[in-house]
């Protein structure tokens, strides 16, 4: 359930009203499909998806018609842990989750920097291919309205 508290981490990250504005709401990013993962050692790594507002109008062919469709990038400064799984030639995610970082002791060892506060965590929820959790000190996103291109795959 999106609550106030997923609302203002979006308000607070860069590019992130814009985004809430385009939607119209918090996006669940649903069956969203992770078009790619750039991780950079230095300077800024990426992570973009397709996504879009399931709606409950039934279009031809009896499937569900989306609205809102968007190819949406996190641009993530400062890396400090990543714990992945999956990976497959469509990654479709179950959601995607954008918060403070929480405290998390059994990753710890893990950790390439030392935690702060102010640290922000992506998790992508399972559904098939790629999820996990991604940690970085900050993160700001963008995005284009529309469905990917040749270029996006």
């Amino acid at each position: 359930m999106v609550g106030e508290q997923d609302e203002a981490i979006y308000r607070e990250v860069p590019g992130g009203a814009e985004l809430l504005r385009w939607f119209g709401r918090v996006p669940s990013f649903h069956d969203a499909e992770i078009l790619s993962l750039d991780l950079r050692r230095k300077g800024q790594s990426t992570l973009r998806l397709h996504g879009w507002i399931t709606t409950d109008k039934v279009g031809e062919g009896g499937f569900l018609v989306l609205e809102r469709k968007a190819i949406v990038s996190f641009a993530l400064d400062g890396i400090m842990d990543l714990q992945l799984d999956g990976f497959s030639k469509q990654n479709v995610i179950g959601g995607l989750i954008l918060r403070c970082a929480p405290d998390r002791p059994e990753r710890r060892g893990y950790l390439a920097l030392d935690p702060l506060p102010g640290d922000i965590e992506i998790e992508l929820e399972p559904c098939y291919g790629l999820d996990g959790l991604i940690r970085a000190r900050s993160v700001s996103i963008t995005f284009r309205p529309g469905a990917p291109d040749d270029d996006d795959a």
